[in-house]
C-alpha cells in the first residue's frame, strides 16, 4: 500500500498549498452564510421547542389518566368478584375465584389477573415526542397507554425484560392520549385493523379498561 502511495504522489507531483480562504468550506464562516444557517436553526428549535412542550403537556395527561386506570383495577376486581360468587355453588371452582390486580411501585404498570386471563397496561415506552399516525390527517402528539396480553410481572412472560418493538407483539390496543385535555383520547384496536374509537378523556380509563377486559376474557383458547 505505501509503495502505491509513493507511485501515485510521484505521478501526480506535488500538492499544492491553499489558503484557508480557498477552501470551498470557508464560505460556512462568512456573515450571509452564518445568517442562514442561524435562521435555519432557530426554526428547527422552534419546532423542537413545540414538540416537547407538546410531549409534557401529553404526558401530563396520560399520567392522570393511567391513574385512574389504576384505581379502576379495584373496582374491576370487586365487580368480578360479585358476579362470580353470585353464580357459585357450593363445591365450585368460582367460590373462591382468583381475581386480582398488582400495580408496580412506579405506577408505571397496572395487571388485572381474572382466573386463567391475565392483562397488563402500561405507560412504558414515552421516552420522547410521539404522533399518531393517522393518513390523511394531521400527526397528533400524544402519549400513550398499552394493554398488553399477558402478565408483565411474571417472570415467564418475559415482557418485563423485552425491548420495545418486541413487548408490542403482545399488545392489544392502545389509548393514546392528546396534549389538549378537552381533545378526546384515541383507543386503536390491534386486531381490527387500527380500528379507532374516540373517550373523553375523563371517562378514557374505565371504557378503555372495559374494552380491553372484554376483548381478552370475551374469547378462549384453542388445544394447540
Amino acid at each position: 500500500m505505501a509503495n502505491l502511495q509513493d507511485k501515485f504522489l510521484q505521478s501526480s507531483g506535488s500538492i499544492p498549498k491553499r489558503s484557508a480562504e480557498d477552501w470551498p468550506g470557508s464560505a460556512f464562516y462568512e456573515p450571509n452564510a452564518v445568517r442562514a444557517i442561524q435562521q435555519k436553526v432557530d426554526l428547527l428549535a422552534a419546532h423542537m421547542q413545540k414538540q416537547s412542550k407538546e410531549h409534557e403537556a401529553a404526558m401530563h395527561n396520560t399520567h392522570q389518566v393511567f391513574e385512574f386506570l389504576l384505581q379502576d383495577l379495584e373496582n374491576f376486581v370487586e365487580c368480578f368478584d360479585v358476579a362470580f360468587k353470585a353464580r357459585a355453588t357450593e363445591g365450585s371452582a368460582l367460590s373462591a375465584p382468583r381475581i386480582q390486580y398488582q400495580a408496580d411501585p412506579d405506577r408505571s404498570v397496572g395487571i388485572l389477573r381474572i382466573l386463567w386471563h391475565a392483562m397488563s397496561f402500561t405507560t412504558r415506552g414515552n421516552t420522547k415526542p410521539l404522533a399518531l399516525n393517522r393518513p390523511g390527517r394531521p400527526p397528533l402528539f400524544t402519549g400513550r397507554i398499552i394493554a398488553l396480553n399477558g402478565d408483565f410481572l411474571d417472570s415467564r412472560s418475559n415482557l418485563q425484560t423485552a425491548d420495545f418493538p418486541a413487548l408490542l407483539q403482545h399488545e392489544v390496543a392502545s389509548l393514546y392520549v392528546p396534549a389538549d385535555p378537552a381533545a378526546p383520547a384515541v383507543m386503536n384496536i390491534k386486531h381490527l385493523a387500527g380500528e379507532e374509537v374516540y373517550f373523553h378523556q375523563a371517562d378514557a380509563p374505565r371504557r378503555f379498561l372495559l374494552k380491553v377486559v372484554e376483548i381478552i376474557c370475551g374469547g378462549g383458547f384453542f388445544h394447540e
